[in-house]
């Protein structure tokens, strides 16, 4: 196998076959709070791919030549990535605050939970100690395998959240039964659209 079909599998498999949403269902409670708005959506996914592709390659190179020579990646790699993601993510609240205000106001109490974002710790930390997933092939990433694996995490991020929030703002002038209205549709789009991911692995024979 060529490299380039080896990154363009890992990219597939991290933004599709194991979309961190809806077949890992981790960071939930971002993708059913921001998801009300396509405009804060895509601010979202943005923010995120950013913090995300930044954390894991900090992370990564932190785990490697700090803690593991340390003898201390197993105690500290917790508190040490927090750490990284919340001066990242700083770093963002700030830029948006002083060049996109209305996005900044938009984004609200979501902004800052990008720190406690569990995708993007879970990212940083499957590419720093892989197995973090249970996978069935875990190994130790290249810093490239590292960046292609976290930017296929990270647009698979985005793109289930733009969906999703595309499948809502739809939903909300369609016929649907009054008890079915809000939150309960929304819960059965995204089992739909978990359904669909998962699909996916048949189809690429996995």
């Amino acid at each position: 196998m060529s490299m380039l079909s080896h990154y363009m599998l890992l990219f597939i498999g991290a933004a599709l076959i194991n979309n961190i949403l809806l077949t890992r269902f981790i960071a939930l409670c971002s993708f059913f709070g921001i998801s009300n708005s396509m405009h804060t959506a895509i601010g979202m996914s943005a923010a995120v791919v950013f913090v995300m592709m930044m954390a894991s390659t900090t992370t990564w190179l932190v785990w490697m030549f700090l803690l593991v020579p340390l003898g201390v990646g197993e105690f500290l790699y917790i508190p040490a990535f927090i750490l990284i993601i919340a001066a990242l993510v700083q770093f963002v609240e700030m830029y948006l605050r002083k060049y996109s205000p209305v996005l900044y106001r938009s984004m609200g109490i979501y902004l800052p939970l990008i720190t406690t974002n569990c995708a993007v710790l879970a990212a940083a930390t499957e590419v720093a100690k892989p197995g973090f997933f249970k996978m069935a092939m875990a190994y130790n990433y290249t810093i490239g395998e590292a960046l292609v694996y976290t930017l296929g995490v990270s647009v698979g991020y985005g793109f289930a959240l733009i969906a999703f929030t595309a499948l809502r703002e739809r939903l909300d002038i369609a016929p649907v039964p009054r008890a079915l209205k809000g939150t309960p549709m929304s819960f059965i789009t995204a089992g739909l659209l978990s359904l669909a991911y998962v699909g996916l692995a048949g189809w690429f024979g996995l």
